[in-house]
């Protein structure tokens, strides 16, 4: 999977298969990495190609400013695995959990354009500022919504908050309007959870492209011996795009996906539906994204 798709798709850390579960052949690509930028780029992640919040915590780390790097969460909202690449050097960044406590979260609802309308109604702007910033994003007038369409968020508040609060633990009015709009407001539930204060870090791991590559080959390169006629020729066909296998796939593709799969303890990364691989061949270095075929999978 490309990197920035896998960064589209989730959150950083998980691993999806590279093409569609319901796609039953198998596939091999294999893109040229033998040059050490190109190598640095395919195993990096750009601190811009990070979701906001994800990116200020990163750079919070890397800069050491402990304001930035920290975020009080009832998990880590960020684990990256590979990799971060920050104004030309590369860096490991990982999160330690202090200061556990508990906090009160709240289910949330708000009704767009309710039928029948709320009788009681405060404006967004004279709500509290506790609730305006925890709840900006269901009382948005700017998001697209049918009526009668409800929103829904799970939002903690601190004993302190919450006695500010209009909206916990019960509302003190039926609805909110904001720029001519009309939400219905409603909490739902409440729940005892544990939060955290997730303090991110950084390591320096290589001051540029070529000292990430040679971390990179150190780590996952491998090769393959013996090769069969038909198994070259399915690598040979993946270096020109994407080598996709028949179904049922044939042997030789079968048994080019079990002998990457035999090397998984050096895998860039591996799930039960694809892989990826630093391989050597045929006098270059190669990332090598697998996807299994169906009956391989799981």
């Amino acid at each position: 999977m490309r990197r920035r798709q896998f960064l589209a798709a989730v959150a950083v850390g998980a691993t999806l298969p590279l093409a569609g579960c319901s796609d039953p052949r198998g596939s091999i690509r294999l893109t040229d990495v033998s040059d050490d930028a190109a190598l640095a780029d395919r195993w990096a992640i750009p601190t811009g190609d990070l979701a906001d919040s994800y990116r200020d915590l990163t750079v919070g780390a890397i800069e050491d400013d402990a304001e930035r790097a920290t975020v009080t969460d009832t998990h880590p909202p960020f684990d990256p695995t590979w990799p971060i690449a920050y104004e030309g050097s590369y860096y490991a960044v990982d999160s330690e959990a202090t200061n556990e406590r508990t906090r009160t979260q709240y289910g949330v609802e708000s009704t767009f354009d309710p039928d029948p309308p709320p009788e009681r109604t405060v404006a967004y702007a004279d709500l509290p500022a506790v609730d305006r910033e925890k709840l900006d994003r269901i009382f948005d007038s700017d998001t697209a919504r049918d009526p009668g369409e409800t929103l829904g968020v799970g939002v903690r508040y601190t004993d302190a908050e919450a006695a500010e609060s209009v909206v916990v633990p019960e509302p003190e009015y039926d609805g909110v309007t904001r720029d001519g709009a009309t939400f219905g407001v409603a909490v739902r539930d409440s729940r005892e959870v544990t939060v955290a204060d997730y303090r991110y870090r950084a390591e320096l791991l290589a001051r540029d492209a070529t000292g990430l590559a040679a971390i990179a080959r150190e780590r996952f390169r491998f090769s393959f011996d013996g090769l069969s006629a038909d198994q070259r020729a399915i690598l040979d066909d993946a270096k020109n795009g994407e080598a996709e296998s028949e179904d049922p796939p044939s042997e030789a593709f079968t048994a080019l996906v079990e002998r990457f799969r035999a090397h998984d303890d050096v895998a860039v990364e591996v799930s039960e539906y694809s892989g990826t691989w630093l391989l050597a061949y045929d006098g270059a270095d190669w990332w090598a994204e697998v996807r299994y075929p169906e009956e391989m999978r799981g």
